[in-house]
């Protein structure tokens, strides 16, 4: 990584989360070119944000796709084929899935696109990147698409309605900017501005999370629209996708990242979120990189979180040796992002580490 050619797309186009955000639809697309959107949506998140959308999905022409699969190749050639000819904008309304597969259409299509997530669980809405999957639902590689996303709005009383789960994900997805981000940056002083700057602001985000994520899930149980919940979702959406576009590829995705990929692998994983998995890939590139006071401050503040700190609360039986195989096969794969960490990586030495968060976490 000696040469520092990146682009720096610091986040969408305009980003509104407020109440009533989702009324600012109406400022950028005329009725005309609304009529002739294509949404890209689930079941759950359309019902979840329907009460906002209804003056738009009603419009004559206006055509939803209610959409269960992964991010794949198929799916977005599928869409592409409902979507016809004649449409003016991709409007995705969901989870990370739902808006990487709208982002991946619009950037096929050659439209902009409109992301309004339903719930905070990554940083997908402000990304202008979606992962490519298999029909099978493990992870291949991620794509940058030239163009930011035109307009995100977020309407905290959506996110605040969903279930904590994908909060708690969120908070964990989030927390890995930092501790991926200085591992890909250990020399900061030589690297652009930028990347100091999205390494500045995965800091704040790490203190940010680890001060109020605690008050902001118990906010959301209380279903209380506070400054605290406020600050960890945009937290998660805003600054979480800040820092990747600020510093590109030296501060994405290091080890943490490549665990939960290894964790794909075992389908009794597909039930936990990507940041739950995320967020124990932290853990176990802690210990990768021997920093144990790290690994046990971050597992106190998991406890807090309720995110996994062990295998086991990821239903993996560390014992299966043959099942743990599998993920640590996977985690090293050549070309994986784990082998940006400055040591060298055995079988041997990652076993060693999850044994390690094993005990730790217990």
């Amino acid at each position: 990584m000696s040469e520092h050619h990146i682009q720096v797309v610091q986040g969408p186009a305009n980003y509104y989360s407020h109440p009533g955000a989702i009324a600012r639809l109406a400022d950028y697309y005329s009725a005309d070119q609304l009529g002739k959107a294509f949404w890209v949506t689930g079941e759950r998140a359309l019902a979840a944000a329907q009460p906002w959308l209804e003056p738009w999905l009603d419009l004559p022409g206006a055509k939803i796709s209610v959409f269960a699969g992964h991010c794949s190749v198929p799916a977005v050639t599928a869409l592409a084929q409902e979507a016809g000819e004649d449409r003016q904008v991709v409007i995705g309304v969901g989870g990370g899935t739902i808006l990487d597969t709208a982002k991946a259409l619009a950037h096929r299509l050659g439209l902009p696109v409109v992301t309004i997530p339903t719930i905070a669980a990554t940083c997908a809405a402000w990304t202008p990147l979606s992962v490519w999957y298999n029909d099978a639902g493990e992870a291949l590689h991620f794509e940058v698409f030239p163009q930011a996303n035109h307009l995100l709005l977020l309407e905290p009383q959506i996110i605040l309605q969903a279930p904590a789960r994908y909060l708690q994900a969120g908070i964990g997805d989030t927390l890995a900017k930092w501790y991926e981000a200085v591992v890909l940056a250990p020399k900061p002083a030589e690297l652009p501005l930028t990347v100091r700057l999205g390494l500045d602001i995965a800091q704040t985000l790490r203190d940010v999370l680890l001060e109020k994520s605690e008050a902001a899930l118990a906010d959301q149980q209380a279903q209380d629209l506070t400054l605290a919940f406020r600050d960890v979702v945009d937290a998660i959406v805003a600054g979480g996708g800040m820092v990747g576009g600020l510093g590109e590829r030296y501060t994405r995705i290091a080890a943490a990242h490549a665990v939960h990929n290894g964790l794909t692998v075992l389908p009794q994983t597909a039930q936990f979120l990507h940041g739950a998995k995320v967020a124990y890939g932290i853990l176990v590139q802690s210990a990768l990189l021997g920093q144990d006071e790290v690994t046990k401050q971050l597992i106190a503040a998991y406890k807090r979180f309720d995110l996994p700190t062990t295998l086991a609360q990821l239903d993996v039986d560390i014992r299966q040796r043959d099942q743990v195989e599998r993920v640590i096969l996977h985690t090293l794969r050549p070309g994986e992002s784990i082998h940006y960490l400055p040591i060298s990586l055995t079988p041997a030495t990652l076993w060693a580490a999850l044994e390690k968060v094993e005990v730790l976490g217990q």
